[in-house]
């Protein structure tokens, strides 16, 4: 017992040897102070394949594992519940006073996506969208991690998207982590006010993209077409409802109204609403539909506008398979008028007529 304690008392240090022996190793060395800066970033998360992965992008390829075998035996880091990496247990504060001054600050996310735009750079753009949009807890059935390189390595490839992921880390703009199912690249060094610049600039982006596709124009006079077809065929019930004294506005509004194509700044779709004998529908037009759009919209009944078919289109009950509300209770429609197609797992007089307008005549269940 004497010996195990004078044992113990011989490598217990003070908290300033501690400070002191941090700063040594990380001043003679730009790996330690990189590995440290990781383990101070990722907290519960700094398992050692989570620090391997970003210690390479970081250091040009390099291997932290032996790095990290040698930290921990000089009592610099220690391990975890979950076998993650931890600064010595008893010198948490010392430890993120130090390392918190390793941490480089990124520039700003709006003007890293300015540089994206100005360079033309598409799938970085997406990616960055993808990054605001979707929570680091992923939604039900896939991580954010996995959500985010499916999308990508879809609409691009999965090299462009593994490509992505380096420069990202690199450039500091964002971390991976990992740890017990849950994986996802997590935007860190962002202010509130930061995020909020980058999403109105994204939004100023897609906006203009998007109202410059000729699919915007083709919908709405479609749009305008069946409502003054609706107006015209609907004269008696008019009669009807103006012997009820029913204001002339109003009566207008139930046999065909519009409200205009407008842009949702949270999905960034162009999007208005039809009403037209009763029967109403969303209309969503955009150029790609992510998985995780058609889950999270919840507007309905709704018909999706596309010109490019999305990647899932034949695998849409796998997407949903944990979603909810669940697929039989959603009234869902993909429509393809480039391919004259459209998927739809409800029926309704509007849409039909509506898909019939845009020349589509074949609708395909899911």
């Amino acid at each position: 017992m004497r010996v195990e304690m004078k044992k113990e008392m011989r490598v217990a240090i003070t908290p300033e040897e501690y400070r002191d022996q941090v700063l040594k190793l990380a001043g003679g060395s730009e790996d330690v102070k990189t590995l440290l800066r990781l383990v101070y970033l990722l907290k519960d998360y700094s398992s050692e394949e989570t620090l391997a992965r970003n210690f390479s992008a970081l250091r040009g390829g390099s291997d932290c594992k032996t790095l990290l075998r040698a930290l921990r035996l000089k009592k610099i880091l220690g391990r975890g519940p979950f076998d993650e990496y931890i600064c010595r247990p008893g010198y948490e504060t010392v430890f993120d006073e130090v390392v918190s001054s390793f941490v480089t600050a990124p520039q700003p996310l709006s003007d890293y996506l300015d540089a994206m735009i100005k360079a033309g750079d598409k799938a970085a753009i997406r990616m960055i969208e993808l990054l605001l949009k979707v929570n680091i807890h992923g939604i039900p059935g896939y991580t954010q991690y996995r959500l985010i390189e499916e999308e990508i390595s879809d609409w691009f490839s999965p090299s462009v998207f593994h490509t992505l992921e380096q420069k990202f880390i690199t450039d500091n703009l964002c971390i991976y982590a990992q740890k017990q199912g849950r994986e996802f690249l997590r935007l860190y060094n962002q202010s509130e006010a930061e995020l909020k610049r980058a999403r109105e600039k994204l939004a100023e982006v897609r906006e203009k993209e998007l109202f410059q596709m000729p699919l915007v124009k083709r919908v709405e006079d479609e749009i305008r077409i069946l409502i003054g077809l609706s107006k015209r065929q609907s004269k008696e019930w008019k009669e009807v409802l103006a012997a009820h004294e029913m204001p002339e506005g109003d009566i207008d509004k139930l046999s065909g109204y519009f409200s205009g194509f407008k842009m949702n700044k949270d999905f960034l779709f162009v999007t208005g609403d039809i009403l037209i004998d009763r029967d109403s529908l969303y209309l969503v037009i955009t150029d790609t539909l992510s998985r995780y759009d058609v889950r999270e919209w919840r507007e309905e009944p709704v018909v999706f506008i596309t010109s490019e078919p999305p990647s899932w289109i034949n695998k849409v009950r796998q997407v949903f398979e944990y979603a909810y509300p669940k697929l039989s209770d959603r009234r869902i429609a993909i429509a393809l008028p480039d391919d004259g197609i459209a998927y739809a797992n409800y029926r309704q007089e509007l849409l039909s007529r509506f898909l019939e307008r845009m020349g589509i005549d074949e609708v395909r269940a899911f």
